[in-house]
């Protein structure tokens, strides 16, 4: 009688079964298998298993897919086998193996299993930093940035438009309101939808026409394309058009971006940069997972930056506006959009130490405030409120930090194509729409009235009265070049205001 070859064992972990359910023969579901199976030959008699088999089939517990005993073998051919056992049939079913995957035991130990054992030790270490709230670090962020660490890869995430997480919540208030307020019907609904879709077709075909002949809408046809710009960029365009009324392009350096990442940086600037990474729109679903792909962007970003630009390196409040630029574009064209932002707009000098631009621009402030909206400039005199005090934040982040996201994307579209002429705009408008809560304000209570500027504010409202404001850029300029003569001269009503 010949001899029968003899099986091994090996211990396998699968999250799947092995093959599809295809066989009449056997339910993969049933799979069952016991430690207590030895090395011994596996013996098959019509098709059916001996007793010594079915009593360890038997005694075996139930857990599918897990720590499988799979017992490999040779065929008659000598084709390597996997011999499985079904505990309803008591069958063992054989089924070729591929050569170059389970040729023997030593193939569990290949380079690609230790990689995969290494990048789940990572993934459960910053999952474990993130449950520990602990601080942001380069290292971890590196980590992250090597095997592509995404949190919670299966939670749904409801969000708005832009990306900001709704909160699932809501307040009995809300609930009861809801119940007095009219259902509109179906038809309202979809005349409605129609009529906005209409809308946004109308402008993308009349923005496609002026970027096609952009030339001559910047020069000839200007004042048309600052009065669509007022009214919003479609934000499918919102980056494209940024990039084009920033003039990017005039900036760009080939390389410069991707060979400044090997490049130091200071560690000052680098625990600054981790501790606002956490703080900047948190509840921006691309920027609100910790060592998610948002916040190392924003880490890559902002780090290149401050090494490229070494006289401004980093301040807070330059996350905001580079986050923003990240929503709508690559990382090598957020950093030069912030590159453009600095040397066009002349923003550069508000980052300086002892920050010499934003004192320039509290200056103008000061003075278009008593122009006009001069009853609440005497108010703000009145309670020794200075722009310090309220006005830091708004400039330095472009109000990013300060307002809802789509006003602060439309304040961007007119930021862009006109200059900081707009920041003023929304400034003395924010005071504007407040000015009788102003005038009626009992001394010591105008700071809660500069905080509540910030809030409920109507976009479409905002927008009229900033623009209604005659403010020239000669105005401007004059009021620049008085500031030179006079920055020094601590007698002057404004810059009495402005020194700190």
């Amino acid at each position: 009688m010949e001899k029968k070859n003899t099986p091994f064992q090996a211990r396998l972990q699968y999250d799947k079964p092995i093959l599809q359910k295809n066989s009449n023969d056997f339910d993969d579901s049933d799979f069952s298998f016991d430690d207590s199976i030895n090395n011994e030959e596996l013996e098959i008699e019509n098709g059916q298993t001996k007793k010594t088999q079915k009593s360890i089939l038997k005694n075996s517990s139930k857990k599918p897919y897990l720590n499988k005993i799979i017992t490999f073998g040779e065929d008659e051919d000598n084709n390597n086998t996997i011999n499985l056992f079904s505990t309803n049939k008591h069958k063992i079913i054989k089924f070729k193996m591929d050569d170059d995957i389970y040729s023997d035991k030593e193939d569990y130990s290949t380079n690609e299993r230790k990689e995969l054992e290494k990048t789940k030790k990572i993934e459960k270490s910053l999952v474990r930093s993130i449950s520990n709230k602990e601080i942001i670090t380069k290292e971890r962020l590196n980590l992250a940035e090597t095997i592509k660490f995404k949190n919670e890869p299966d939670r749904i995430i409801v969000t708005d438009q832009y990306g900001f997480m709704k909160s699932e919540s809501k307040s009995p208030n809300k609930k009861a309101q809801k119940k007095f307020e009219k259902k509109p019907s179906k038809k309202m609904k979809s005349s409605k939808s129609c009529k906005d879709l209409l809308q946004i077709n109308a402008r993308m075909e009349k923005w496609n026409y002026m970027l096609h002949r952009y030339g001559e809408f910047s020069t000839k046809k200007r004042e048309l394309l600052k009065s669509r710009t007022r009214k919003g960029i479609p934000d499918s365009l919102r980056g494209f058009v940024w990039q084009l009324f920033a003039e990017k392009k005039k900036f760009y350096v080939p390389n410069v971006y991707n060979e400044l990442e090997n490049q130091p940086l200071k560690e000052d600037l680098e625990l600054t940069i981790m501790k606002d990474l956490d703080r900047t729109f948190p509840l921006l679903q691309f920027f609100s997972e910790k060592y998610g792909n948002g916040q190392r962007k924003l880490y890559k970003v902002l780090s290149a930056y401050s090494k490229y630009n070494k006289s401004v390196g980093y301040v807070q409040g330059m996350g905001f506006i580079a986050a923003i630029f990240l929503t709508y574009m690559d990382e090598e064209s957020s950093f030069f959009m912030m590159h453009s932002l600095m040397k066009k707009y002349k923003m550069e000098s508000i980052f300086y130490d002892d920050f010499p631009e934003l004192k320039r621009k509290f200056y103008i402030l000061l003075n278009l405030q008593k122009k006009y909206i001069h009853k609440i400039y005497n108010v703000l005199q009145r309670d020794g409120i200075i722009p310090a005090m309220y006005a830091s934040t708004w400039f330095i982040s472009l109000f990013a930090k300060s307002l809802d996201f789509h006003i602060v994307l439309r304040i961007y579209d007119c930021f862009f194509l006109e200059g900081f002429k707009v920041i003023y705009r929304i400034a003395l408008a924010l005071l504007k729409l407040k000015e009788n809560d102003f005038i009626k304000a009992k001394k010591g209570h105008t700071m809660d009235l500069l905080v509540s500027c910030l809030q409920n504010v109507d976009e479409e409202e905002l927008f009229k009265v900033a623009f209604g404001f005659s403010i020239s850029r000669n105005y401007i300029e004059k009021l620049e070049n008085e500031y030179e003569k006079v920055k020094n001269n601590k007698k002057n009503e404004f810059i009495s205001q402005i020194c700190w």
